[in-house]
């Protein structure tokens, strides 16, 4: 946690900050030059131009402290501006908070003030109500970019975003389906096509380090894929090698269809001999964690790849499962899984035609990918 600025000349920089960027970064420098200490106020109230894009006062007062983590001559702290009056009518209460932040911040009772602000309406008015405190005016020109440009298109501004804040603008793909249908090697191929980053499947590490075949995983195995699937993706999402775009094959919802399968009694009951039983309190412990984990993935595409290739015995799959009515039923539970999650809205599935050139369309479901990318989110390889 951050100590209180010690020195006389303290100053201060507040803005809604939605996002921050490298311009308000530049500034933030300007200010740390001229004075001994800087305090930077996140400022907004519930319904303000960040929450309406799912980036709260206590996201953006979180990433940027994240942003100025390793310096010791800034404090960041927040105004929550919900209980004034709004811009233009509550300069005297939002001043008083304002004060208070100040004064919590200082390790001296008595300081000098400079406010740095961007607006020259803001400079006047500080100069009529604060008079004490030296308002400084900062050049535009470290302001090379704007956060309403940025909103509009983030990924044309993507290296002007602050970093921790690029985690939100993050488009995200995941490819799902059930095993042997050619995902892990789509992931790659459409990652290096836009050169971004990729999270593959856990679980195939997972069981190669333990050396355990899928109908061997047990409600503990179930756990830790759930829990490291989304560290792992989430890993590549907060990266530095995320341009945009990441691709993930595999989510939690794969994984709950593979522990409703092989755990429980309420899905396809042709797989009821051979099943694992599990405690109730287990398939608690299981449905708790995936609902957790569920609800923290943001996902912008979810691409389905269909069953139809060959299945391909790789030492740990489950070989019934090569069976087309069993793949084909675990394909529409999957599907199922994903509607009940609230995600039908993102689910493209690749049906891509099957040619003698490309009989398991493998091919075809890589450019329907990329097509699909294009009209969905506006980005292509070119």
């Amino acid at each position: 946690m951050r100590n209180k600025l010690a020195g006389k000349n303290i100053g201060v920089f507040f803005g809604t900050w939605a996002p921050l960027h490298i311009g308000h970064i530049s500034a933030v420098h300007q200010a740390k030059r001229i004075c001994d200490g800087v305090i930077l106020a996140v400022s907004g109230h519930e319904g303000d131009r960040g929450e309406q894009i799912g980036l709260s006062l206590e996201k953006r007062f979180r990433y940027t402290r994240e942003t100025f983590r390793e310096d010791e001559l800034i404090v960041v702290d927040k105004i929550d501006e919900t209980a004034i009056p709004r811009y233009p009518k509550g300069w005297i209460q939002w001043l008083s908070l304002l004060e208070e932040v100040i004064e919590k911040n200082c390790e001296e009772k008595e300081v000098a003030i400079t406010i740095f602000v961007g607006e020259p309406e803001y400079e006047q008015r500080l100069n009529h109500l604060r008079p004490t405190w030296k308002v400084v005016l900062i050049d535009r020109q470290l302001l090379p970019i704007s956060a309403t440009l940025i909103r509009e298109n983030p990924l044309k501004y993507w290296q002007k975003i602050a970093r921790p804040f690029r985690r939100h603008f993050s488009k995200n793909i995941l490819i799902a389906g059930s095993a042997s249908g050619g995902k892990t090697t789509l992931v790659k191929d459409l990652a290096r096509s836009y050169g971004s980053p990729f999270s593959l499947e856990y679980a195939r590490h997972y069981q190669e380090k333990y050396n355990v075949l899928d109908e061997e995983l047990n409600a503990k195995d179930y756990i830790y894929l759930l829990a490291n699937q989304y560290r792992q993706t989430s890993n590549e999402i907060e990266g530095t090698a995320n341009n945009g775009l990441v691709f993930a094959d595999t989510n939690s919802t794969v994984t709950k269809a593979y522990i409703d399968w092989y755990l429980t009694d309420d899905v396809q009951k042709a797989k009821a001999e051979g099943k694992t039983l599990i405690r109730p309190e287990e398939l608690k412990a299981l449905e708790c964690q995936y609902q957790a984990t569920i609800q923290q993935e943001k996902w912008d595409i979810i691409f389905i790849v269909p069953p139809v290739t060959k299945y391909v015995d790789d030492q740990f799959r489950d070989m019934t499962m090569a069976e087309e009515t069993i793949r084909w039923a675990f394909h529409v539970h999957l599907l199922e899984l994903f509607q009940q999650a609230g995600l039908a809205d993102k689910l493209v599935i690749l049906e891509a035609e099957l040619t003698s050139e490309d009989p398991q369309g493998f091919y075809g479901r890589y450019q329907l990918a990329q097509t699909k990318i294009a009209e969905l989110l506006d980005v292509t390889v070119w």
